[in-house]
Formats: C-alpha cells, structure tokens, sequence
C-alpha cells in the first residue's frame, strides 16, 4: 500500500530522518491531502530523502518544495521535476520571497534549526501563506525545552509557550476583555523580530500537539467562530431554561475586573522584569556587604 510509512521503510534514495511517531501522525493528518494538486514546503531537508517521500506519497501534488540553509543542498538533484530545493534562511527577506513565487501551500513543515527565535519567525512568515483548508506543521518541539535552543521548561518565551499562546487566540471571543488577538504574543514579537497581523491570526482554526509535534489547522475567521448555540429536544426536565438559549451566540463575560485577564503585563513579561530586578538587587546586596566589610 501507499501509506507514509511504507514507503519510509522501502526508501533506498536520499536519506530522510524522521521519528516514528511523526510517520503515525502524518499517515492521519495527510491522507485527506494524498490525491489532491497540492503545494508542499518543507523548510530544512537535510539529506533531501524527505522530499523523494513526499513526491511518491503525493502523487497528484503540483510542487514539493524544499529550503535549506546548509550551501551543500544545492548538490542535491531529483529527477522529478515537482521537487525543487532552494538553499539560504528562509526567514532572511530574499529567500521568503523567492519561496513564495510560488504563491500559496497546503502543507508547510518547519524542520529547521528548531531555535525559538527562527521557529516563531518562520510562523509569522509563513502561516500567512498557507491556505485556508491547509496545516501547518512544527517538528522536533522537544528542542524547546533545552537551553541550546533558546527554550527550557519554564522559559517564558520557548518555542513551545508560543504555540501554547495561540490557543488562547482561538479562544479571542471568550476572553471578555477589550484586548487585540495579537496582544498576547507581544513579548514574543518583539524578542524575536518577528510580525503578523491580527487578521491572519483570526485564521487560526485548531491547534494540535503530540509528541514533539504541533499541528496548525488553517480555516476562514468566520469557521473560526463557536457560532450559535443549537438546542434539540422537546423535554428539559431538570433545567428547561435552557430551551430558550437556542440561537444565541456566546456573550462573554465582562472580565475586566479579573486581575488575571487584564494584567497590563503578560506573565512572560513579568517573569523577565523580575529576573531583572533580581539580578539588580542581587549586585545591591553584594555592594553592601563589600561595604560593610571595608
């Protein structure tokens, strides 16, 4: 059979390397995409096996392509033509916008240099070219929780707290407070030089995590919404208010006196400005008790 995984253990071209919970994940995720033209990008390949994989499991797709910053991949050739490489930084202005001659993708994966700063820019650069209906996938997220890539369990601004923020952006007509969407990923924005506009982030359909893993679903803002309640049944013993809800769309509760919503600091903010207050008084102390001893 076609599948994902069979053709990852009968590969004998490039070398691709994968975990294998990816292959389980990707075998659900993909198969409503398998024969469609699809457009494929996949930001750091590597050898280039991944690609090769691709190209036979999607066999319908119009364009699988690849972008690496390693100078190497440009040795890299495929004798399908669907499959091009295309070798510097993708978040660097001249290579995004070589990448993007080729207009909109259905499935766009970040296995780059798996650092915060470059998965989060890649996010804003790219999840605006993605197409509503598509996924955006971030691979190897357990690198967030290391030291060596701008991450660590409780780093305020790892990669992994990033797309744990974005569910709260899905959640944007609950919070019942008058704050922008985008006004929970500011710290983020800002430490990492990176930008997207309140509109894309709107687009936001569903977010999903498994192991090392996060799944972007991307969807028009009006799919985006609870929508109305809808209420079935004729009997409503136990609470038969509740048979006059039907229709009615959620009215959130005005939460601007709950000092955990209208924070004027984010925690991530907060946890930064105390570490910096600490150090401060830290070296205060330490002045003193050189003073004293003098």
């Amino acid at each position: 059979m076609n599948t994902l995984t069979n053709l990852y253990d009968e590969h004998s071209g490039k070398t691709s390397d994968k975990w294998a919970i990816y292959l389980r994940e990707y075998e659900q995720k993909f198969e409503p995409y398998q024969n469609l033209a699809i457009k494929l990008l996949e930001i750091g390949i590597q050898n280039g096996g991944s690609l090769e994989i691709y190209s036979k499991y999607f066999q319908e797709a119009k364009r699988i392509m690849g972008c690496d910053i390693n100078p190497k991949c440009s040795n890299l050739s495929y004798d399908d033509p669907r499959i091009q490489v295309i070798v510097g930084d993708a978040n660097q202005p001249s290579i995004k916008a070589e990448v993007l001659k080729e207009g909109q993708f259905d499935i766009i994966i970040d296995d780059g240099s798996h650092t915060s700063k470059d998965i989060v820019q890649s996010f804003c650069h790219y999840f605006p070219a993605l197409k509503e209906g598509g996924i955006f996938i971030v691979e190897d997220l357990h690198c967030s929780y290391w030291n060596e890539f701008q991450g660590g369990l409780f780093h305020p601004i790892s990669s992994m707290n990033f797309f744990k923020r974005l569910v709260d952006i899905l959640n944007f007509e609950s919070w019942g407070i008058n704050k922008p969407a985008d006004s929970v990923l500011k710290t983020f924005l800002l430490n990492y030089d990176a930008a997207i506009t309140e509109d894309d982030l709107l687009k936001i359909h569903s977010i999903e995590f498994a192991n090392s893993l996060c799944f972007i679903k991307k969807e028009h803002p009006e799919k985006n919404l609870a929508g109305k309640r809808r209420v079935v049944g004729t009997e409503a013993m136990v609470e038969p208010i509740v048979q006059g809800l039907n229709g009615q769309t959620i009215q959130a509760l005005d939460q601007s006196r709950n000092s955990f919503s209208s924070k004027t600091l984010l925690p991530e903010e907060e946890a930064l400005f105390l570490a910096r207050e600490n150090t401060k008084l830290k070296q205060e102390i330490e002045d003193l008790k050189a003073a004293l001893k003098k």
